[in-house]
């Protein structure tokens, strides 16, 4: 399986693989119609088959179902974007880019997921009032969560760890330009750093890394101090305390006390 669900196996070479497989099981079958309808089939009937038969493939590989919707889309956009006759700079610009934003989907399975206002909202009530902690966010994107927390908590840190280079630099930039003093965003991998010198550790990454980082944080953090995954669970450790937020998805914060 290349899903996100704790395998071994990165998603991206297994959507490529996958598109290849199915690219050239195409290729071979694409004549063999042609001459038993005697009618040329349309290369854009055959990118709609590819997509249509890649997502297939993909779910029953049980990829989550952003990339089975991803695997669908992607030869027929290969197509139009062909079409267009664009320059041909503009490939290898939009795969850098892409490669820039979800730069840990390929190494640590962990897509680029986004905090909302409403969990950001409800992550600040969790935090002790009248004490100052100091906060990380592993894996922390854009640092949203972490400049509306830092406006909300003048008192206390926050801290955004990132490796992903265009969202670590866009949060850093950002976070410059909110003015606010205690927040700060570090390229740092997050097996790296050393959770004991945070009160509050929050993630919001996968089910893959999940089991790793709970031992990491069960070695490293304090008595007392507070681990925090959004969505996601650790396999076989029953959370503390489970906040259901009011939001569209119904997020849920697992709450576990070291």
């Amino acid at each position: 399986m290349w899903n996100m669900d704790g395998t071994d196996r990165s998603p991206v070479f297994g959507a490529l693989a996958i598109q290849a497989v199915v690219f050239v099981g195409l290729y071979l079958l694409r004549p063999l119609v042609e001459e038993a309808t005697g009618h040329a089939v349309p290369l854009l009937w055959v990118m709609l088959a590819q997509g249509v038969i890649a997502g297939i493939v993909s779910r029953g590989f049980r990829f989550s179902l952003p990339w089975v919707v991803g695997q669908v889309i992607a030869p027929p956009l290969l197509l139009f974007a062909l079409a267009l006759d664009l320059p041909t700079w503009v490939f290898p610009v939009i795969l850098l880019l892409l490669v820039l934003v979800f730069w840990n989907v390929a190494g640590n399975r962990v897509p680029l997921y986004l905090t909302n206002r409403a969990t950001s909202e409800a992550i600040s009530k969790l935090l002790p009032r009248g004490k100052a902690v100091h906060f990380v966010d592993l894996g922390s994107g854009l640092g949203g969560t972490l400049r509306y927390l830092a406006k909300a908590a003048l008192e206390s840190r926050f801290t955004g760890l990132e490796t992903a280079p265009l969202p670590f630099a866009l949060s850093w930039l950002l976070g410059k330009l909110s003015g606010a003093k205690n927040l700060d965003f570090r390229f740092r991998d997050i097996f790296k750093e050393d959770l004991g010198q945070y009160d509050v550790v929050y993630c919001f990454l996968s089910p893959v890394p999940m089991a790793r980082l709970y031992d990491k944080a069960r070695a490293e953090m304090k008595p007392g101090s507070l681990f925090i995954s959004n969505s996601f669970a650790v396999p076989d450790q029953k959370p503390h305390r489970v906040v259901t937020v009011k939001d569209g998805r119904r997020t849920k914060l697992l709450i576990w006390k070291m």
